[in-house]
């Protein structure tokens, strides 16, 4: 089947009343027709994490880096993707979670280089690195999309959902949270919390579906999960519609609208999209 992808990425109402900047980053590349990596992360916005719109930037940069390094190990052809397969579906949330935190660790570590911060020092002169990381505090939301299967990743809150015109499932079930707290990058042992699936793809679906990455702010604007499922299975239902080429060159005033009339966060969505067309 053909994939097609839409994207856009928005401010929210409340950070533009504020004059905040965008907490929401985003990556998609797409490495050859057969393979795409996808990461949306979105830093936590508070007090306590004055850096954390960088923090998301560093974490979809280390999302891909791991997984471009993956790719260049196992290799592209059938065979090889069929390895990477297993290997992910086995050690997805352990040891490929574990390099992205590492690797994203690292990257902040550089970062706070760069650009000090009073305070962050023990006694004996030793870098509070817990402290620092928190700083960067983000989430992180990922996927590998190949023409055999699809790898999702997720640390923190946000959705990665299969989307049909009758049902809308989530690919990875995060821990819920009441409230605002979520699970972060920033914790040293982050990876811990991460969730992971792989799912085949149908080589010859009948109809038309889609996959749905979102930072939170997306689904929180709605009153209910029944809401956020019904507006998913309506986008789909226009792209099937309209074409791809149109929600694209809307879809940024529709999320702006949603933040608005929503819980106002900053609103990152990427929709992959299957057709036979």
């Amino acid at each position: 089947m053909k994939r097609y992808i839409c994207e856009g990425i928005v401010k929210g109402a409340t950070h533009v009343r504020n004059q905040m900047p965008c907490q929401d980053n985003k990556k998609i590349i797409k490495i050859s027709d057969e393979i795409t990596i996808i990461a949306l992360a979105d830093g936590h916005g508070s007090s306590k994490c004055p850096r954390s719109d960088r923090g998301s930037m560093i974490a979809v940069n280390s999302f891909y880096h791991i997984m471009k390094k993956y790719l260049e190990i196992y290799g592209e052809d059938e065979e090889d993707i069929t390895h990477l397969m297993t290997f992910l579906n086995r050690e997805g949330d352990v040891r490929f979670a574990q390099d992205v935190c590492e690797e994203w660790q690292a990257r902040v570590k550089q970062s706070f280089y760069k650009n000090k911060v009073e305070g962050m020092t023990n006694e004996d002169g030793s870098i509070k690195w817990p402290s620092v990381f928190s700083l960067y505090g983000t989430t992180l939301l990922g996927m590998l999309i190949t023409d055999s299967f699809v790898f999702s990743f997720q640390i923190g809150d946000g959705d990665i959902s299969a989307v049909t015109k009758d049902e809308v499932e989530p690919l990875v079930e995060p821990e819920k949270f009441l409230g605002t707290e979520t699970h972060s990058l920033s914790k040293p042992d982050a990876w811990r919390k991460a969730v992971t699936s792989v799912h085949r793809l149908e080589a010859e679906s009948r109809e038309s579906y889609m996959y749905i990455l979102s930072t939170d702010g997306f689904a929180n604007s709605y009153t209910s999960d029944k809401e956020y499922q019904k507006t998913c299975r309506d986008y789909l239902q226009m792209i099937r519609k309209y074409g791809i080429d149109v929600v694209q060159k809307n879809l940024k005033k529709w999320l702006t609208e949603t933040s608005e009339l929503g819980c106002g966060d900053d609103i990152t969505v990427v929709m992959v999209y299957f057709s036979k067309e």
